[in-house]
């Protein structure tokens, strides 16, 4: 009996026991997850902090952005200063002129460029060189991108999208002054375009809409003619480490002529001759079309490109002038480097020695070269066309240089530039030679 009773206690009490430790046993477990969740809550609030906090470094340039990269601001210049030295036989002399030596600021920029909470994309660029137009707008843009299908709509005032000379940064271009090609393209104006890439960014296409301003003032007449400019560009070969690529490209261009005329300048060797060598004056006009062909093609040290460039004036009447343009340039890196490609712009990129230039005052530690590149360009330009009446002569130019980069944002470039004019009615207007020297730095 005793017994029995013994062993009903024994059974009551380690029931007692075991639901006391369950309970106890809960209670730890809803304390573990409240501090759990306590430590979460704090770590997720924390994480959320981190995601804004502010990072700088430096890449091609002092930048800033958050850590989720929703917020990305950059501020940065360049400048580009150029030395001119000038002789002309005598026949270019009594023709046109004698050019003056002398130096001046090409480029003087600073600019402002960012993105706001990852939607909306700006950049404001200014160019204060001097010159007799002052202060006048570059790029200044707004931009929304990630767009299905139209990939990127921006609105401002900014680059047209024709010519790969054109498109390729004034920071990047292998020669001092673009190609004689350029004498048809008006680098900027405002309006508004839509462009995006496809296939690993090796196919780009632009779209430009704008009306006729120029860089000052920074509006443009709404009751005028809309204008058009759209490129594709294709790259249908690169290699992994991005030292061979082919470039193909195109470009069309239409343009109603403002007031019933059109003038274009003859593109110049160097800025620092004063006024433009050749013109067609204003030309009776309605509308007009330029027609641009483009390819490039870089072979680890070595580059050849080339362009042309069509433009059909149509002054009414079944009465059309036809003037062109052409260069071809090749280049080798005489240490080895290799030209960049921007898959983005469909355009030459950034130059990046394979050694920065550094001197050390003593010679056993070694010295920094930064890099050789040396260029040749042929081009020729057409201002003339007897059957439409237009007589703004014509230039071919050779042009030498020697680029020595010092660094990925340094360079000094040299060329030499031997051309030929005629004039409008077809006489020899003689050769003026130039040698120009750049002093450049953007950061």
């Amino acid at each position: 009996m005793k017994k029995k009773v013994f062993s009903i206690g024994l059974m009551v009490s380690l029931l007692l026991f075991g639901s006391n430790v369950g309970a106890q046993g809960l209670d730890k477990i809803e304390s573990l997850e409240k501090r759990l969740e306590t430590i979460e809550k704090r770590e997720s609030s924390r994480y959320k902090k981190d995601e804004k906090e502010i990072l700088v470094y430096f890449k091609n340039g002092f930048k800033m952005r958050t850590r989720d990269n929703s917020f990305q601001f950059q501020a940065g210049g360049r400048i580009m200063h150029d030395w001119g030295f000038f002789s002309e036989d005598s026949q270019f002399a009594s023709n046109i002129g004698n050019q003056e030596n002398g130096a001046r600021f090409r480029r003087a920029r600073f600019f402002m460029a960012g993105m706001l909470y990852n939607t909306v994309k700006f950049k404001w660029d200014i160019d204060v060189d001097g010159g007799t137009k002052g202060v006048t707008f570059k790029d200044m843009y707004i931009a929304i991108p990630h767009i299905p299908v139209l990939g990127t709509f921006q609105v401002g005032h900014f680059k047209r999208p024709a010519s790969l000379d054109s498109i390729t940064s004034s920071k990047y271009l292998t020669f001092i002054e673009r190609s004689l090609t350029n004498t048809f393209f008006k680098t900027r104006n405002t309006g508004f375009a839509f462009f995006n890439q496809h296939f690993d960014k090796r196919l780009t296409w632009f779209t430009f809409l704008n009306q006729e301003t120029g860089e000052r003032p920074p509006d443009f007449r709404t009751d005028g003619d809309w204008n058009v400019t759209s490129r594709i560009t294709g790259l249908p070969y690169i290699s992994e480490d991005g030292k061979r690529w082919v470039h193909l490209g195109a470009s069309w261009s239409y343009e109603k002529a403002t007031d019933n005329s059109v003038t274009f300048n003859g593109a110049r060797d160097s800025e620092v001759i004063g006024s433009a060598l050749l013109t067609t004056g204003a030309i009776v006009a309605e509308r007009y079309n330029i027609v641009g062909l483009e390819s490039s093609v870089n072979w680890n040290q070595f580059s050849v490109q080339g362009e042309y460039v069509n433009t059909q004036v149509d002054q009414g009447v079944d009465t059309r002038g036809e003037l062109d343009a052409f260069y071809v340039q090749g280049s080798w890196y005489l240490t080895g480097e290799n030209r960049h490609y921007s898959r983005k712009k469909g355009a030459v990129g950034r130059f990046r020695p394979n050694q920065n230039f550094s001197w050390n005052k003593k010679w056993s530690k070694g010295h920094g070269m930064g890099a050789l590149q040396l260029a040749v360009r042929y081009a020729e330009l057409d201002l003339n066309d007897a059957s439409a009446g237009i007589a703004g002569g014509e230039q071919e130019s050779l042009t030498v240089g020697l680029n020595w980069e010092l660094n990925p944002m340094s360079r000094i470039m040299y060329n030499y530039v031997n051309a030929d004019f005629t004039s409008g009615a077809g006489a020899d207007n003689g050769t003026l030679t130039s040698n120009v020297i750049r002093f450049q730095v953007d950061f």
